[in-house]
């Protein structure tokens, strides 16, 4: 190492783009652990366009959008992740279905995949740490009073939650299902605690507390947060509460992601729309206080949180990636512009990649 060689300690992160055929596939990024600075490191061209991205261990999972309509395209790719790079190491595909989440269950012999656009949950068993194929389909059915988005079911989530039960978000349904792993490692609908939400909310992601008491769901048609309290697969409603201030939002907005601090102190989300990058602080009873807002580019669209210090937003309208600081300590706001912003065609989907990596400058 030269005499002034200057080191710094990175974070890494993915970011999936369905832009054009030059510039479609996955860009790694650093982000500067001391200044919230983004730095673009590498390109990997796609000849699909990305969809989503679910990080699990030292796997990657990648959903692929199936533009030629053959069913040997679209699935779920398995990808090892290595700093910057993405070896692929697997692919499943099923009757040409696209995937927008992939879970790994706790004990890594099987995967679950939803698919919005045909409304399935798929499970793929696990051999020797690759995914193999798809085993199983469950075709959901639900539909609710939105003439647009729910005139069928759009499966927009899936999570373990704090007990291991497995809970799918339905959109198009208005649904939170909650589903067992059975001795086999396929999903088994607990009917009892799966159940409705408001008519025309259209839940879209959810979170759990890191006690596990609470969680929290994003509703994208009707841009609430609500919030419930959690035991044993039951949820119970304690609090809703828009995302934005609709004094500040001329048009419609939709809330399109959000994120819990680690210290499980705050919750943040975006919205497209209103434009916004929102702060609430997480009460003792598990409810959200509004406490600061800032703007963000036009349409973001992922959010990601490092160190309970700096959020990572994606524009797709705009085309831009940007950081913002999170200043606990500040009397007069607490959100701040860190003025570190880059270009990006079509940014879709993100992932964060290996933490707290000491390279050169």
């Amino acid at each position: 190492m030269g005499l002034f060689s200057r080191t710094k300690n990175v974070d890494i992160f993915f970011v999936g783009c369905d832009g054009t055929d030059i510039d479609r596939g996955v860009y790694s990024f650093y982000l500067d652990s001391a200044t919230g600075e983004i730095i673009k490191k590498s390109f990997v061209k796609s000849l699909a366009n990305p969809l989503s991205m679910s990080k699990s261990g030292r796997w990657m999972y990648l959903g692929y959008r199936n533009g030629s309509g053959r069913a040997t395209d679209g699935g779920v790719w398995q990808y090892s992740c290595m700093d910057l790079q993405l070896g692929l190491a697997a692919r499943v595909s099923y009757e040409g279905r696209t995937y927008i989440k992939t879970l790994i269950a706790p004990d890594r012999l099987h995967g679950y995949a939803i698919d919005y656009y045909n409304g399935e949950i798929v499970t793929m068993p696990i051999r020797y740490s690759k995914l193999v194929r798809v085993s199983e389909a469950i075709k959901l059915n639900g539909h609710s009073i939105d003439p647009i988005k729910q005139t069928e079911s759009h499966p927009t989530d899936i999570v373990l939650a704090p007990d291991h039960k497995v809970i799918v978000l339905d959109m198009g349904g208005d649904q939170v299902l909650v589903y067992d792993i059975d001795e086999r490692g396929y999903l088994k609908q607990d009917q009892e605690h799966s159940f409705n939400t408001e008519a025309g909310s259209g839940p879209r992601k959810i979170l759990f507390s890191n006690s596990g008491q609470y969680a929290y769901i994003m509703n994208e048609i009707n841009s609430h947060i609500d919030v419930y309290q959690y035991d044993s697969g039951q949820f119970t409603k304690i609090q809703s509460t828009l995302s934005y201030l609709l004094e500040e939002c001329d048009g419609n907005n939709i809330p399109t992601d959000m994120v819990l601090l680690d210290d499980g102190s705050h919750l943040a989300i975006i919205n497209k729309g209103d434009d916004t990058l929102v702060l609430f602080s997480i009460l003792d009873d598990g409810t959200i206080k509004r406490i600061d807002c800032i703007e963000t580019d036009e349409g973001p669209n992922n959010l990601m949180i490092f160190r309970d210090r700096w959020f990572v937003v994606t524009s797709k309208i705009t085309g831009t990636i940007e950081s913002f600081e999170l200043r606990s300590n500040e009397k007069r706001g607490i959100l701040f512009e860190t003025h570190s912003r880059l270009p990006l065609h079509g940014p879709v989907c993100v992932a964060k990649g290996s933490e707290n990596l000491r390279v050169t400058r």
